[in-house]
């Protein structure tokens, strides 16, 4: 039954990505969304990756330097595809920050790491 479900699930998200990505309403949007997902990690594997450097993990480094550097690519042809559209791609990178507020996070994000602060989440710990 977990395995008939999981299969029924994974082929409603499928569904519904493609036609949001079929859809010239949703495109920009879902766009967008894979444009930050991707980008959005950057920084923190490129933090790690020194981390490791600096650790004499070379392998791991290695690793996710070039993680970091799909993601950053990966991040990079979602940009185009909406500039394609004539949509502005944000780069949050230099947005400037907002002091004494706490950056929003997802649900996701909030409920999968329950129980940790942000100082525990940094790359440095």
């Amino acid at each position: 039954l977990t395995q008939v479900l999981h299969l029924a699930g994974s082929g409603a998200v499928a569904y519904i990505t493609a036609r949001n990505i079929r859809d010239p309403q949703t495109r920009p949007n879902m766009l967008a969304g894979f444009q930050l997902a991707e980008s959005g990690s950057v920084p923190m594997l490129q933090a790690l990756s020194q981390r490791a450097a600096e650790e004499g993990d070379l392998w791991l480094s290695e690793r996710l330097y070039r993680h970091a550097q799909d993601e950053k690519r990966h991040g990079q042809i979602f940009a185009h595809a909406l500039k394609q559209l004539d949509k502005q791609v944000v780069d949050f990178t230099k947005l400037p920050k907002k002091t004494g507020e706490q950056p929003q996070r997802s649900p996701f994000f909030d409920a999968y790491f329950e129980g940790y602060t942000s100082a525990e989440l940094k790359p440095q710990n």
